[in-house]
């Protein structure tokens, strides 16, 4: 039977040993802590940006908010209508609008009872801008993807994360076809990436598809599908995560019977499903690969045999949170966590060159191979507003009750929490009130990108510049639309010549 990272049936869940008594190791100075229990499958999650956390459930369609380490008084915030269960279908995915709070937009992905994969759009109401409120309502609901039909009960993908540049990536899994993702405008098997700023206001049908279609995506057709289509050819990418920092999106495909991978995303990628499995070979009854193809490389594969890894995820690029109580350690900045569903050890990759290879062990760790393990059932991951690792618990032993859950740090942080300083970008006066000038000096001639993110990592503001080694702009405190943001802290980036250099600016009331 294929293992799949969807596969959370109470029957089977039942047959496995139970979570609740396994024991969590963890390095010295880390704890893990339960903030919510008593939850039905809970298992995807988004931050809003004043700290609050939304999550769903996979059967109930409920989305829940918690605030200040509780459920809101007004619970659930939303319940996603017509949602088909059993096997690996549900409520899959949420993410937040970067616009937030001016577009107060929920986004979540679910299969639907008349048998497709929907994307809608909910508008939030009531306490919109209360970092402490707990009445906050989503309701006028907009279908924006309604025809994804869905074939079969497995491999539904339907993971929801925003990029950096503010584009809506959703993943979708093979639903069952091996073939599916070798032809353009399935949309399944594929990574989509959506411009949602364009989608009309209010409640109803779909919007035209070529309002969705970003046009710098890296397919012309042969419809309007294929030019949702950032990449192609995953099996079951369940889980990805995308790095504040850098932009990188990190995808965990979960492989059949021989090996699960992770991937970087690449713009116009083919990753190989059915040619390949993590690196190996193999055929597909129904489909033929094409001489001369090009596969995406994994930048790690997990054979079955070897690692017992059957149903990877991701966990996310850990990077601190500026001014957090619990932040970790430096040694952790920049390094990419992976899990696996069932097997519920939690390992980590660092970055080398180009490539990624797994960290030295770090004292006290599980083991030489897991820097953690006892997280059975781990169903998302994201870094809090609190610097820690949080993360959702489907079930909890034979009652199969979920938990919201964090992994802290508490112990005293080696480097203090301070801006991050560059050789190539500066930013005067900072803080600031009224405008910072972003000035920068490079060795040579050529474009430059500058770019302005708030703390949860969504792009506020651009800038570009053409041929100069020393140049200047300066950024008024507002978003792509004109609109003021909030005062506190943003992180300008500078992309000039492959380089990337950040500095950190603080703004006033």
């Amino acid at each position: 039977m294929t293992r799949c990272a969807l596969l959370i049936v109470v029957a089977a869940l039942s047959a496995v040993s139970s979570p609740a008594a396994a024991q969590v190791s963890l390095p010295p100075n880390f704890a893990d802590e339960t903030i919510v229990v008593s939850l039905d499958l809970p298992n995807s999650m988004a931050f809003l940006p004043d700290g609050r956390l939304l999550f769903t459930e996979l059967n109930t369609g409920k989305i829940r908010l918690v605030v200040n380490g509780h459920l809101a008084g007004t619970d659930p915030a939303g319940v996603a209508d017509s949602v088909s269960t059993g096997s690996e279908r549900g409520l899959q995915g949420i993410a937040i609008d970067p616009r937030w709070p001016t577009f107060p937009y929920v986004y979540v992905s679910h299969t639907h009872t008349d048998n497709r994969m929907v994307l809608v759009r909910y508008a939030a109401s009531g306490d919109v801008n209360n970092p402490s409120g707990e009445n906050l309502v989503l309701s006028s609901k907009r279908t924006i993807i309604h025809d994804l039909w869905d074939l079969n009960g497995n491999h539904n993908g339907l993971c929801l994360r925003f990029a950096t540049d503010g584009k809506l990536l959703m993943s979708t899994g093979d639903d069952g076809w091996n073939c599916a993702g070798q032809f353009p405008g399935t949309l399944r098997a594929k990574m989509l990436r959506l411009d949602v700023t364009r989608i009309p206001a209010g409640s109803g049908g779909p919007p035209p598809r070529a309002i969705l279609i970003p046009p710098d995506n890296p397919f012309i057709g042969p419809d309007s599908n294929a030019c949702l289509e950032y990449a192609t050819a995953l099996r079951n990418p369940w889980r990805f995560h995308v790095d504040p920092l850098t932009g990188a999106v990190l995808i965990a495909d979960v492989g059949e019977s021989l090996s699960d991978e992770l991937d970087e995303l690449v713009a116009g990628g083919n990753y190989g499903w059915p040619y390949r499995e993590g690196n190996i070979v193999r055929t597909s009854s129904g489909c033929t690969e094409q001489p001369g193809s090009v596969f995406q490389a994994p930048i790690l594969a997990l054979d079955h045999a070897t690692t017992d890894y059957r149903t990877l995820m991701t966990a996310g690029v850990y990077r601190p949170v500026l001014n957090a109580p619990s932040n970790w350690p430096s040694i952790y900045n920049g390094n990419l966590f992976y899990s696996d569903f069932y097997e519920s050890r939690i390992r980590r990759l660092v970055r080398s060159g180009s490539s990624w290879i797994p960290a030295p062990p770090v004292p006290g760790q599980a083991n030489n191979n897991d820097w953690a393990s006892g997280f059975h059932f781990a169903a998302d991951f994201l870094v809090g507003p609190d610097g820690s690792l949080w993360w959702l618990k489907a079930t909890d032993g034979p009652d199969n009750t979920g938990q919201v859950k964090r992994i802290r740090y508490t112990g005293t942080i080696d480097v203090p929490n301070g801006t991050l300083e560059s050789r190539a970008l500066a930013a005067a006066p900072n803080p600031f009130r009224d405008g910072v000038e972003l000035r920068w000096t490079v060795a040579n001639a050529g474009p430059v990108k500058l770019e302005v993110f708030d703390p949860g990592g969504r792009r506020v503001r651009s800038f570009e510049s053409q041929g100069e080694t020393n140049g200047n702009w300066v950024w008024d405190g507002r978003d792509q639309n004109g609109v003021q943001v909030p005062a506190g802290l943003y992180m300008a980036r500078l992309h000039h010549s492959g380089r990337t250099e950040s500095v950190r600016v603080l703004r006033l009331r």
